[in-house]
């Protein structure tokens, strides 16, 4: 399936300056979001005289619009208004404009919260982009189209087929109306639209859906009004449905207003089928445009006998071609395109459009202007199109267009004053339903005429043909001797150039500095010029002190070394100047004696203090625990039984007391007070300084064993259980337990 728009010619030409722009202006794009309240939004456009040269079309609340404007080049104010005063953002939606083109201009405005804001702009010559099909074959080709957008369509159907188009023209209602095509042979849509998907912008625009049918379809047409395509009769214009195949009307819309169904809003319902295409006659010809005898129209090769020899076939012109059989008319000449309102309002941006093989015009006469002409110089008598269109304003209605349309003319005159092209009046094909035929695609309506621009041959002409010549003819074609000034001269034997006015051109001078104390000292200099000062030091780039400033080198150069210069580093080197990224070595300080429990293979510093060594002991807190622990080494060292039996309550205290330091004023020997063994069965050591009494009490608390300096305690006469051994040395009392057993 094939859809084309066929729309009012200026949506599409108004737009695109395609080729030669003679009429240097520009296209401003203003697109604007509007709040809650569309009403109070409106923006003008003034020139630099002031005058309002555009206005805004109606708004919607919270939509967002374009709209293109055509101006002149030239310096602009686009004033953007709120009735009301609040803009058009903030709490009744977030609102906002902006005016650009494709040639540099571009202000966007987010923050519009007041009654008025101005923005000066300047509108330079821009061509702005038209996307579209730029294949001649295709049936959506676009003439006018600068960039191919890769919409080109090219529609065949095979063999079994027929080629089906429905032409839709739309009228003033769009909205109301939709339709649904379904191919009978299986049941499956070729195309659907409900009512509502067409807007108000498709007023009276025709759209045409191709499809290939091998057997026939159902059409179905439905107006949710109820009024059909019969736009006139609630006071706008009509719109029609035309269905074609094998170039013969298949089917059309008769009756405008209605076609009674149960359902109340359908126009149409109903199969329509289809027939194969008769094969077209063949045309025999030459098909060869190479020759005298090429048949554009035909279908089937046939023999062509006589090849074209287009040249000059004067023996006497410059470009006399012998083998010519066929004066070539070539140009260059000029003819005049004339747009006229005979009304002389000026309404509606009339404008032309004109082509020539690869050359493409176009021409606006704006408001207020009713009659405009353009010369055109053309270089072949190549036959020419002209379109032509009125586009309109936003403010006019279709039937304004209509009646206004009926007072412009266009004609072409030659240099002679004679008219090639006199269309008169309304160039407008009427289809018979009210609206006008736009200029679309292959429907477009099309005029011509062929200029007629001489016989191509080109008298000889003698003279000096370089333009750098002191006696160049600019009306030479056949070149003679040429005269030439000496370099850097003109042909009055002055210079060309000598800005300073000293006789010396400036090419021949040498410009450089005077000063014999520069660094850039030049003795053949004639006229001064910078002078660059002596700066010493390192010139040298791969040295560390290198001085891009420097033009002098002064044995300063410092050569690059490499290191960590992190003082806190573990590899740090006073001697570096540069640092490579992650070259430092931190610092681990860490046991580093592998003989040791915990010994740390990553470690750079020693730390003896840290490395632990295993008491060897069966039970205990740091199972093991270690020998370099102090404490841990006290205790074993004076009571064993922490080591070799079980770690208990007096274990406990012993270390307790140990870590918690020693009382002030008990020599260190006191730390060598040692009962043993414990559990002891007879005899019970107490080893301690001399002076040193012992006591013994029972778990009730009793003296059994009264304070005595002896360093061996009989325990035969006691019975077993714990315990408290009393030690008093030099005023300090110590406690042990032990067990007795």
């Amino acid at each position: 399936m094939i859809k084309r728009k066929l729309g009012y010619l200026f949506v599409v030409l108004f737009w695109s300056l395609a080729g030669e722009l003679l009429a240097q202006g520009s296209w401003l794009d203003v697109q604007v979001q509007t709040d809650q309240y569309a009403g109070e939004t409106s923006w003008e456009i003034l020139n630099e005289d002031s005058e309002v040269v555009a206005v805004s079309p109606p708004y919607q609340n919270n939509t967002l619009q374009n709209h293109m404007v055509f101006l002149p080049s030239g310096d602009y104010e686009f004033v953007m208004m709120d009735a009301f005063g609040d803009g058009i953002c903030c709490q009744f939606g977030e609102g906002w404009y902006r005016i650009s083109n494709t040639c540099g201009l571009d202000t966007a405005v987010y923050d519009f919260d007041s009654a008025l804001d101005t923005i000066p702009f300047t509108l330079n010559p821009c061509i702005p982009p038209l996307p579209g099909c730029t294949n001649p074959v295709a049936n959506n080709y676009n003439p006018w189209a600068n960039i191919d957008n890769g919409s080109c369509n090219v529609f065949e159907c095979d063999s079994t087929e027929t080629l089906v188009s429905m032409d839709l023209t739309l009228d003033t209602w769009p909205g109301e109306t939709g339709f649904t095509l379904v191919n009978i042979a299986d049941g499956q849509p070729y195309e659907q639209v409900i009512p509502g998907e067409f807007d108000f912008g498709d007023q009276l625009v025709t759209y045409t859906y191709n499809f290939c049918v091998s057997l026939g379809f159902e059409l179905i047409l439905v107006d949710e009004f109820g009024d059909g395509l019969n736009g006139y009769a609630s006071g706008g214009e009509n719109g029609a449905c035309i269905i074609t195949a094998c170039d013969s009307v298949l089917w059309e819309l008769e009756d405008l207003a209605f076609t009674a169904f149960d359902d109340g809003n359908t126009m149409y319902s109903g199969p329509i089928f289809t027939e194969p295409c008769p094969p077209a006659p063949p045309i025999y010809g030459c098909m060869d445009d190479d020759y005298v005898d090429y048949n554009p129209e035909a279908t089937t090769p046939d023999t062509c006998e006589t090849l074209h020899t287009w040249g000059c076939t004067n023996p006497e012109a410059l470009n006399y071609d012998s083998t010519a059989t066929i004066a070539d008319l070539i140009g260059p000449c000029t003819i005049q395109i004339v747009l006229e309102d005979d009304a002389a309002d000026g309404w509606g941006n009339s404008t032309i459009g004109m082509v020539q093989g690869e050359q493409q015009w176009m021409f606006t006469v704006g408001p207020g202007e009713f009659f405009q002409s353009w010369d055109i110089v053309l270089d072949s008598d190549e036959e020419v199109d002209v379109y032509y269109f009125q586009a309109g304003n936003q403010q006019q209605s279709s039937q304004e267009l209509a009646f206004q349309t009926l007072h412009n003319s266009v004609y072409v005159l030659n240099e002679a004053g004679d008219t090639l092209l006199s269309e008169g009046s309304n160039p407008f094909i009427n289809n018979g339903q009210g609206a006008l035929q736009p200029f679309t695609g292959p429907n477009w309506t099309v005029y011509h005429f062929t200029p007629f621009c001489g016989d191509g041959c080109i008298p000889y002409i003698y003279g000096c043909t370089d333009e750098t010549a002191c006696n160049y003819s600019s009306d030479a074609n056949t070149s003679s001797d040429c005269n030439y000034p000496v370099q850097y001269y003109d042909c009055n034997n002055s210079c060309v150039n000598d800005y300073d006015g000293d006789g010396v051109c400036d090419e021949l001078e040498v410009v450089g500095c005077q000063d014999p104390t520069a660094f850039n000292y030049n003795a053949l200099a004639t006229d001064a010029g910078e002078c660059v000062p002596v700066i010493f030091g390192c010139t040298d780039a791969t040295q560390f002190n290198y001085n891009p400033e420097a033009n002098t080198e002064n044995g300063s150069c410092i050569p690059y070394v490499y290191g960590c210069m992190n003082q806190d580093a573990f590899n740090y080197n006073p001697d570096a100047n540069t640092e490579l990224e992650d070259s430092c070595i931190e610092v681990l300080v860490d046991c580093m004696d592998p003989n040791a429990f915990n010994y740390n293979e990553l470690a750079n510093t020693p730390n003896e203090e840290a490395c632990l060594y295993d008491a060897g002991c069966i039970t205990g807190p740091g199972e093991p625990y270690w020998l370099n622990d102090g404490c841990y080494a006290w205790i074993i060292d004076i009571d064993p039984y922490c080591c070799e039996v079980s770690w208990d309550e007096t274990c406990v205290d012993l270390y307790s007391y140990c870590e918690q330091g020693w009382p002030q004023g008990v020599p260190e020997t006191t730390r060598d007070i040692n009962i043993y063994p414990n559990p002891a069965s007879m005899i019970l050591n107490v080893q301690a300084p001399a002076g040193a009494v012992t006591s013994l009490y029972n778990a009730f608390g009793q003296l059994v064993v009264v304070g005595t300096t002896e360093k061996r305690i009989d325990l035969t006469a006691l019975s077993n259980g714990v315990y408290e051994v009393v030690i008093e040395y030099n005023g300090i009392i110590i406690n042990k337990k032990i067990i007795k057993s």
